[in-house]
């Protein structure tokens, strides 16, 4: 008994495969295939048949003609696009570049022991970092490029070397619009 339902599920299992595997539609031989490839001036609708074009819908049909302008109101409104402000890139002032640690360092804390005395309206802080191959000082944070051009001639009055440069700033440390930097 055992032995027919194996034999009799085999048989099953091969069936299914069989019929499984053919299909209602002739497979093209490999010549037909590279000349339907090589054909470019084929036509879409030619290569659907009649049983087919009966199920395709004839909506796009419909409405194709239909022409949808835009009325004069709306085509006057402008589209305001957000940009998006990235509010950690702004500038800051480079006063000192070199290979001397100690000398960066140096140049930092005479910055601000200078700052303290002389300006007011705005405390800079100072960024000591390396940069291969050299140690550099920059002081300030600042959005807008001319406040820090404005702030750079402050700057040079003790440091002549100092430049403006475009760099990650902290927004919290950045002056607000309204701040006035000036001498003591």
């Amino acid at each position: 008994m055992t032995y027919f339902l194996k034999i009799s599920l085999n048989i099953l299992v091969i069936g299914t495969l069989f019929f499984a595997c053919t299909s209602s539609r002739s497979t093209t031989s490999d010549s037909e295939y590279e000349e339907s490839e090589t054909s470019e001036s084929a036509s879409v609708d030619s290569e659907i048949s009649d049983s087919e074009s009966a199920l395709i819908s004839r909506l796009s049909d419909t409405y194709s003609a239909n022409n949808n302008d835009i009325p004069e109101e709306f085509a006057r409104i402008k589209k305001e696009t957000e940009v998006e402000v990235d509010l950690t890139k702004g500038y800051r002032i480079q006063v000192y570049s070199g290979q001397d640690v100690f000398e960066a360092d140096t140049i930092a804390s005479r910055f601000r022991a200078w700052s303290d005395t002389t300006i007011v309206g705005y405390q800079a802080e100072t960024y000591t970092f390396f940069k291969t191959p050299y140690y550099r000082v920059h002081v300030g944070d600042f959005h807008d490029r001319d406040k820090a051009l404005e702030f750079s001639k402050l700057v040079k009055r003790l440091f002549r070397d100092a430049w403006v440069v475009y760099d990650t700033v902290d927004p919290y440390l950045v002056p607000a619009d309204t701040v006035r930097i000036r001498f003591q």
